[in-house]
């Protein structure tokens, strides 16, 4: 003993995880890594959670396909209606071509009626009453029983077709020697620049045709043209 007191000395007391061994500390750059290691996970992990494309469930999969399959299908449609209004526009631009070629064909030989019209008109005589109507032209032959004609009305003028009635009225001698005079079935008319009436009327058996009075009547039965022609023969 001193003289301040007994001397304590120190005592070592070993651990109890690895007695008479210093515990040895884990490297600096492994503990680093595994932390950068457990942050990257994490950082997915919550990335995927709130930012990234939910997973589908096996249903939404299959719906999913069955629209694609549907979408697929109509646009398959559509190209084929597409494909045939093509067609369907291609043909009509084709008739429509022919059409009109057809028109401007039959427009070429509108005009050269009007004019072979125009000279048919001026070599016909005209009728002497000079009348808008006309009756230009009339041809007769006679059989028995039965009298043939043809006869040719003009208009002068343009505008609404005209409709009337054509009678013909039939004078001649009787076997007898009386005269005698009939008409004939009235005939309806038509006439926007020419109209020929032509046929075959039955006449009495006993009567010679010798001139045909021609006249031409409107609907209130007013005279419009007449002419009175000779048969011959």
């Amino acid at each position: 003993m001193g003289m301040f007191g007994r001397s304590q000395r120190a005592t070592f007391k070993p651990s109890v995880y690895n007695p008479g061994k210093r515990a040895r500390r884990m490297p600096r750059w492994v503990f680093l890594m595994l932390i950068g290691v457990g942050l990257g996970a994490g950082g997915v992990l919550f990335l995927q959670a709130n930012y990234g494309p939910p997973r589908l469930t096996i249903e939404q999969s299959e719906q999913l396909q069955s629209e694609l399959n549907a979408a697929n299908l109509e646009r398959q449609r559509l190209r084929t209606q597409l494909g045939e209004a093509t067609t369907q526009r291609d043909s009509s631009q084709a008739a429509q071509k022919q059409a009109t070629t057809e028109l401007t064909a039959a427009r070429e030989q509108l005009q050269q009626l009007d004019k072979a019209l125009t000279v048919f008109q001026n070599v016909v005589p005209p009728d002497p009453r000079g009348t808008d109507i006309g009756v230009r032209s009339g041809l007769f032959s006679r059989a028995p029983g039965k009298l043939s004609y043809q006869v040719l009305l003009m208009r002068d003028s343009k505008g609404p077709e005209f409709k009337g009635t054509l009678r013909l009225t039939v004078e001649g001698v009787y076997r007898n020697g009386r005269a005698g005079a009939i008409d004939l079935p009235p005939i309806d008319i038509t006439l926007n620049h020419y109209h020929v009436a032509q046929g075959t009327a039955e006449v009495p058996e006993g009567l010679t045709p010798r001139s045909i009075r021609i006249q031409v009547m409107d609907p209130s039965d007013r005279q419009q043209a007449m002419r009175v022609y000779y048969v011959r023969g």
